[in-house]
């Protein structure tokens, strides 16, 4: 019986330790925006330039104010320059390309 309670306390603290993990995981996160509002970022402007989402990378974002986040991104092959806003609720207000800064 003793070794079964052993074996139960070991499997907690495991079950614990994962939880724990799962908690502290690096998640996306570009310029402070959640992950779920760079995953929506680049699921919406796959459908708005018409590229598979895998071609598209989070470049880097601001929180111009609170709730409201910019990522810029880098579509397609030629990496070209876009914009996407969302809000506290990691909602997509918009994509737009943009001109790159030079």
């Amino acid at each position: 019986m003793k070794n079964h309670r052993t074996l139960c306390r070991l499997a907690l603290m495991v079950s614990a330790g994962a939880v724990a993990a799962g908690c502290n995981s690096t998640a996306i996160r570009v310029g402070g925006a959640p992950e779920a509002s760079v995953k929506n970022c680049v699921a919406a402007a796959s459908r708005e330039f018409r590229v598979p989402a895998s071609s598209i990378v989070a470049d880097k974002g601001t929180t111009p104010r609170d709730g409201v986040y910019t990522i810029n991104l880098r579509v397609g092959p030629q990496g070209r320059a876009a914009i996407c806003t969302t809000d506290e609720n990691s909602a997509v207000l918009g994509v737009v390309h943009s001109r790159r800064q030079e």
